[in-house]
């Protein structure tokens, strides 16, 4: 049973990698905006039926309030954090934008710490300060700022930074809503409210609100939203039901070398020298700052 349950977090993660080049490959014949509000109405109803039944069985109180609640945290997450990511990898690198939006657990532990007044222990301050660090690194070593191969680079990198810290605040706004409604109801809500949001607004600034039907528009508009979007997080959350949340979060921590790799193998997009060192320190920093959290607390001497 755990071994599914691993096996489940790793096709998850590998799913998930695919994000920032799949968002590249449509972004062509997608607007950003109509891409982004499309692919969370397609997830989320991809994840009603399941959401229904959690609700059927849990009977969580959902009133007014509750979906007023829910539905904010949609908005922050697809409105802000997930249409920004989308516009970086339109403007720029999706690798670069992956790397980058990967390093949202330490902007998650800020401000858990800020908000939550969860303890922030010295090993934790250590280990986020030098994914924050990493992260300065990536942005210095780049070395096409100039290329007119993207659109607009700099523009691109400072997106990703505010997707990340955004999803970061989101992640942390909703545990007590998951706590409260569970996962699927809480998720697939916020992806469905969030995604009707932006249609407005794509209505009310002039961005287009359908796309051209074609073969590719859709297969890839199914492959963002079924499976990376649904089927992908329900296999996350199937395969920690057996193994601790901490355990299945290390998985996490391949997201920036896979979603690199794919970049490189299909659209041959390349990071420096200086940038994976960088990545191989974030990836560090966030290991062990998740390590440092399993570390028994001593009783104070009586």
């Amino acid at each position: 049973m755990k071994l599914r349950s691993h096996l489940f977090c790793l096709i998850a993660i590998v799913i998930w990698s695919s994000l920032e080049i799949t968002g590249k490959l449509v972004g062509a014949g997608i607007d950003p905006y109509t891409l982004t509000a499309w692919r969370f109405v397609i997830g989320g109803l991809a994840m009603l039926p399941f959401a229904i039944r959690q609700l059927l069985i849990n009977k969580p109180e959902l009133g007014i309030g509750s979906i007023l609640h829910i539905g904010a945290l949609g908005i922050i997450n697809v409105c802000a954090s997930m249409l920004l990511l989308q516009l970086s990898i339109f403007y720029g690198k999706a690798s670069l934008s992956a790397v980058i939006v990967a390093m949202n657990p330490l902007f998650v532990t800020l401000f858990a710490r800020l908000i939550l007044k969860e303890e922030l222990n010295l090993l934790q301050f250590v280990f986020l300060l030098l994914g924050i660090f990493g992260l300065i690194m990536i942005i210095l070593t780049e070395q096409n700022f100039g290329s007119t191969e993207y659109r607009n680079l700099p523009l691109s990198i400072l997106l990703a930074v505010i997707a990340s810290v955004t999803f970061g605040l989101y992640s942390v706004l909703t545990k007590s809503a998951v706590v409260r409604y569970g996962n699927l109801i809480t998720n697939s809500l916020s992806f469905i409210i969030g995604g009707i949001v932006l249609t407005c607004i794509n209505l009310l600034i002039g961005k287009p609100v359908l796309f051209e039907p074609n073969s590719s528009n859709l297969l890839f508009m199914a492959w963002l939203g079924v499976v990376i979007t649904g089927i992908a997080y329900l296999l996350y959350f199937e395969g920690m039901k057996h193994i601790s949340a901490s355990r299945a979060s290390f998985y996490f921590f391949l997201k920036p070398a896979l979603a690199s790799l794919l970049a490189y193998l299909i659209l041959n997009e390349f990071l420096s020298v200086g940038q994976l060192i960088s990545v191989a320190i974030i990836v560090v920093s966030l290991a062990a700052s998740n390590l440092s959290q399993l570390i028994p607390k001593k009783e104070p001497s009586r």
